[in-house]
């Protein structure tokens, strides 16, 4: 009799699942996301996130669907701004809650959709797509759209907080688009990209893009300072769960965990992935005449190697594409910095470059060893993201086996508080009329021990390039009162156009300054 029962049982369950999946709609791949929390799973976490991943890792992976609508696919950025998601309809408008959710549509280059949803006491509930949560301007829809759109899913989604203002809720953070994601603190506007994972990302071979193709992000309390989100990656070579403990503010900062499944070998693993622009900076001539004396949303990677052992590597625009490798075991922490604050520096009153956010990131735990990658290519647009970094483990994970991970991104205005050396503020290069047959570097130095020194103070400056020789390098130091900072000038009458620097200063044989690495002659 007991068997007969449970033979009832399952038949009760087939026919239902059958008339949920008549009912919706739902495809195949759809039905399976109903069951993607194993029943076990009394709240969700990352633990159920994990289980979601592993689910996905021992299934075919299957691409997340693409949505090519007529009259929004490949559209202008400008165009795709047109679509507005209304704020009355806001995730969480009416719950007194410090945080709303938006979503973005498919179109421009955003057509792969994702699923979205909102967990309620533990349990995650579905957020689908809804046309009518739009404005759509003047752009052209067809006829068929609003049939079509009952398949569609949205591409990504923005959390509003009250970051700059107590009683205005504003946009200060987007994923949207493969694992990219951006962020924003209290009076910054949009630069930097930060990304899940970096796969096979190099000049040479075809990069693999991750990506997001689920998220699951937990209503908030009334006053809750933090929002958590939970993501699934997925990918032909790697599948994912992402943790983001994200708290807006003066710094927003975001704490991620994730732990990642390789399916198969790939070329190149980068963890913590963060992506910006350099057109040009003071010692470059602009780029097709621009009128504005700098274009960057970064101008400079910072790495910090322990002790007072920090290094900044100004940013290039290269004459072609460059992978400058950094050994950097055991990582403290490395960051893209806009460290040049000053309006007059850009004079762009629309796109603000000098309220971009640097990124500084502060891995937890040890990372053990592994390199530093910097990936710049040549470009005349400043549209174009092209600098990137990322971090690689020497020892790959296993196949198939969890690799975990942990980090904390920082969105600031200057370096680390922890960074106490003087710092370098600008360089420049060319010729002194005095020497005409001699090249020249100028660096600017500040930082508030340097600006506490008496002008007569005797500083030393340790100069080194693997292609000059010392005795082909003179320097002359000295402080500039106006500026409060103090110059170094180098000369050198080498032929040689590509070489690399490295310098700093010190007082009485103590190093005062981080150390200036400049690849010098490859720059446009």
């Amino acid at each position: 009799m007991k068997k007969l029962n449970i033979y009832f049982a399952i038949i009760a369950i087939l026919l239902c699942v059958f008339v949920i999946f008549k009912k919706n709609d739902l495809t195949f791949h759809a039905l399976i996301s109903l069951f993607a929390i194993t029943p076990h799973s009394e709240v969700f976490d990352f633990n159920a996130a994990d289980r979601i991943a592993k689910q996905k890792l021992n299934s075919k992976f299957v691409p997340t669907p693409v949505y090519k609508i007529p009259g929004l696919d490949g559209i202008s950025f400008e165009d795709y701004r047109q679509i507005e998601y209304k704020p009355d309809v806001a995730i969480w408008k009416n719950l007194a809650l410090p945080y709303q959710l938006h979503f973005f549509h498919p179109g421009h280059i955003y057509s792969n959709g994702i699923r979205i949803y909102e967990v309620i006491e533990e349990k995650p509930v579905e957020i689908p797509y809804d046309s009518s949560r739009f404005h759509f301007g003047n752009l052209p829809l067809t006829d068929d759209f609003f049939e079509l759109s009952k398949k569609l899913q949205y591409t990504g989604f923005r959390v509003h907080y009250p970051i700059n203002q107590k009683e205005a809720l504003e946009e200060f953070l987007v994923f949207q688009g493969s694992s990219y994601f951006r962020a924003l603190s209290k009076n910054q506007v949009y630069g930097l990209s930060g990304r899940g994972l970096a796969i096979n990302t190099g000049p040479e071979g075809e990069e693999e893009f991750p990506i997001f193709e689920s998220f699951y992000i937990k209503r908030p309390e009334k006053n809750d300072s933090s929002i958590l989100i939970y993501a699934i990656m997925n990918s032909e070579s790697v599948a994912g769960a992402y943790e983001f403990y994200v708290t807006p503010g003066e710094i927003t900062t975001i704490d991620i965990r994730a732990k990642i499944y390789l399916r198969k070998k790939i070329k190149r693993l980068g963890l913590s992935p963060i992506t910006s622009m350099f057109l040009y900076g003071e010692s470059n001539i602009p780029i097709l005449g621009n009128i504005h004396p700098e274009i960057h949303d970064s101008d400079g990677l910072l790495t910090y190697l322990g002790e007072d052992n920090w290094e900044w590597r100004p940013l290039i625009n290269p004459k072609k594409t460059k992978l400058t490798t950094i050994e950097l075991n055991h990582p403290k922490g490395f960051g893209l910095i806009q460290r040049d604050r000053k309006f007059k520096s850009y004079q762009d009153e629309k796109l603000l470059y000098h309220r971009r956010p640097s990124v500084w990131v502060e891995p937890k735990g040890d990372w053990g060893k592994g390199d530093l990658y910097l990936l710049e290519f040549t470009t005349n647009l400043d549209s174009d993201d092209n600098v990137t970094i990322f971090w690689e483990p020497n020892i790959p994970p296993n196949l198939k086996e969890g690799y975990e991970f942990q980090y904390k991104l920082s969105y600031t205005d200057k370096s680390p508080d922890s960074h106490q050396l003087g710092k370098t503020t600008s360089y420049y290069k060319g010729i002194d009329p005095l020497f005409p047959k001699e090249k020249m570097l100028t660096l600017y130095f500040t930082g508030d021990f340097l600006k506490a020194l008496d002008a007569k103070t005797e500083l030393k400056a340790i100069i080194k390039n693997d292609m000059i020789p010392a005795d082909q390098i003179r320097y002359q130091i000295e402080k500039i009162r106006e500026l409060d900072q103090w110059r170094l000038q180098i000369w050198h009458s080498s032929p040689i156009e590509v070489s690399n620097w490295k310098v700093h200063l010190e007082k009485e044989n103590q190093k005062i300054t981080e150390t200036w690495i400049y690849r010098d002659g490859i720059s446009k």
